[in-house]
């Protein structure tokens, strides 16, 4: 199962997680804040919000590209759009550079965020990471990663093979109408 990657809702969660902690924010807890999010929209609406990919790294699962735009991994115009409003990181902290455009994202999106935010900001470092290491879907990688398939989010949700295929046939109709939108 794949999606479409969406810079314009990664920036928006992102950013607005970042001006829910006040304009600053731990980056292992926003990429964690982002992955819950997204498993959420993912499970109860069958399209996660911002189209990455998971992965399972040492430290739990994550958002990539996303992930990979904080640490300044990515080149383009992608990159150029994510340093419009973030500043680049300082050690383990992503900061606002400008105010974030939230329109892309729905009213149930910003509150899947809300609640994750409020999960995540709370706890320490080593407990956001015993929270995700019991996601039945995180694999210890080692030194490494691996990637995550979304239809095994499904099966740990106890949805049954009929309608995870069902899910599947709509993910990909959506998909290749957000491709032609993006196209036009």
């Amino acid at each position: 199962m794949q999606f479409v990657f969406d810079i314009r809702k990664a920036i928006a969660a992102t950013g607005h997680l970042c001006e829910l902690n006040g304009g600053a924010i731990d980056v292992l807890k926003v990429i964690k804040m982002l992955y819950l999010a997204d498993r959420r929209a993912l499970v109860e609406w069958h399209r996660p919000i911002t189209g990455d990919q998971f992965w399972s790294l040492a430290n739990g699962p994550v958002v990539s590209r996303t992930y990979d735009l904080i640490r300044g991994k990515v080149g383009g115009p992608e990159m150029d759009a994510w340093r419009a409003v973030f500043n680049p990181r300082k050690e383990d902290s992503l900061s606002l550079k400008s105010k974030p455009n939230t329109k892309p994202l729905s009213r149930r999106e910003k509150a899947a965020l809300q609640d994750a935010h409020k999960q995540i900001e709370p706890l320490t470092t080593g407990q956001v990471i015993d929270l995700v290491h019991k996601l039945p879907e995180w694999k210890d990688p080692g030194k490494s990663s691996l990637p995550i398939d979304p239809e095994t989010i499904f099966y740990h949700e106890n949805f049954g093979e009929s309608a995870v295929k069902e899910i599947e046939k709509e993910l990909k109709a959506f998909q290749s109408a957000k491709v032609a939108l993006q196209a036009s």
